[in-house]
């Protein structure tokens, strides 16, 4: 009965050993099974009933190896749900941000993800819940507040501005190319007073800065705010 012994001890002692992260989940009812299995295994065993004992101890831990199936999967499905949160969080503030206009693609590929990721979650899939929605905090993290770039530009006195389509298309808010001047013709050629000249330009006309490579363009250029250039936000 020795061996018995050891192995009603052993399952004893399995019952108990939790580790730190699992203590909020030990009073389940499979943990509240094993222990009582085991004492009931230990009173037998000291009252001679040997294979009663051997039978509680096989019980004590059959309950404790459901116990840690069922703290291993709150814990998981906590982990996953903290993710979840986060991410749900990250994609309420890109909203703010207009992320859907100035980041489409990172926001369109992190609610596809976070979707999975509820889907996942309903379903008890933990692994992937959190994985889909690390996936949704990886698309938004290259999600930033910005300013969209202007989308007019209104020319001003030659003498104080030195506006023309050359130094416009060199600003950093429009191309930060000169040699892009040919781009911002072509949108206002039509505006122009005199079609064929394009360095005719009248104070007080507005012309239109087309988007070259997607870039958001919302608005009349301000020379008072700092805008992201064009080559940030296009080099994504």
């Amino acid at each position: 009965m020795k061996k018995a012994r050891l192995f009603i001890t052993a399952v004893f002692g399995l019952s108990l050993a939790l580790p730190l992260a699992a203590l909020s989940y030990d009073n389940n009812e499979f943990q509240q099974k094993s222990r009582a299995y085991s004492e009931l295994a230990a009173k037998a065993y000291d009252d001679g009933q040997y294979e009663a004992a051997v039978e509680y101890a096989r019980k004590a831990e059959e309950n404790a190896a459901l116990s840690g199936a069922f703290i291993e999967k709150m814990i998981a499905r906590a982990d996953a749900q903290d993710l979840l949160s986060k991410a749900h969080t990250r994609l309420t503030w890109a909203k703010e941000k207009r992320a859907e206009k100035f980041f489409p693609e990172q926001f369109r590929n992190a609610s596809a993800a976070l979707a999975s990721a509820d889907d996942a979650f309903t379903a008890e899939d933990y692994p992937t819940t959190g994985a889909s929605a690390q996936k949704a905090l990886d698309e938004l993290s290259a999600v930033r507040e910005t300013i969209p770039l202007p989308s007019l530009w209104k020319i001003r006195p030659w003498q104080s501005s030195r506006d023309c389509l050359w130094n416009i298309a060199k600003n950093s808010a429009v191309y930060g190319d000169p040699f892009l001047w040919k781009e911002l013709y072509k949108a206002n050629k039509k505006a122009l007073k005199q079609a064929s000249n394009p360095d005719l330009l009248t104070p007080g006309l507005t012309i239109t800065i087309p988007s070259l490579k997607g870039e958001y363009r919302e608005g009349l250029f301000d020379p008072s705010i700092k805008y992201d250039s064009f080559k940030n936000q296009t080099k994504r």
